[in-house]
């Protein structure tokens, strides 16, 4: 009875977290670091000269750090990299998916789901960025 219990703590601890009122989506990124913003990319376009349009393409904006999205977000609370808590551990999740179900991870995270991993459903992550969850999953796809 008490494992019972347990579950449906944590089920209901994950979808309070996971749903709410509808908020204005932010990019996760701008947390955890303030050079992946919208102005950053903007200012690295800016700071390229005209005479320079026959050159090298500038550079592009650095890459979001799939890992430092995931400790800014609330995954780690039912998600581990090795080892199963609540949900299945970042390993397993890799080892069984591959670049190609990228789009459908992705979709997943934002939408919730369940009976892939088990009976416990994951909520549904709405207020994060599409960019931002699949900078994530390429970082968990990576995990071995």
């Amino acid at each position: 009875m008490k494992k019972v219990v347990a579950v449906f703590s944590i089920i209901a601890a994950c979808y309070a977290c996971g749903s709410g009122p509808a908020e204005v989506k932010k990019p996760i990124s701008v947390n955890v670091n303030p050079q992946i913003d919208e102005g950053h990319a903007t200012a690295v376009v800016a700071a390229v000269p005209a005479s320079a349009t026959n050159a090298a393409p500038a550079a592009a904006a650095p890459a979001k750090d799939g890992k430092a999205l995931i400790a800014g977000s609330d995954c780690l609370a039912c998600h581990n990299e090795t080892n199963k808590l609540v949900g299945p551990s970042y390993a397993e999740v890799a080892k069984k998916y591959k670049e190609a179900d990228i789009p459908k991870l992705v979709k997943k995270i934002i939408d919730g789901g369940s009976g892939v991993w088990g009976e416990i459903p994951m909520p549904p992550h709405a207020a994060l960025v599409h960019d931002d969850v699949e900078a994530m999953v390429k970082y968990i796809l990576t995990i071995k």
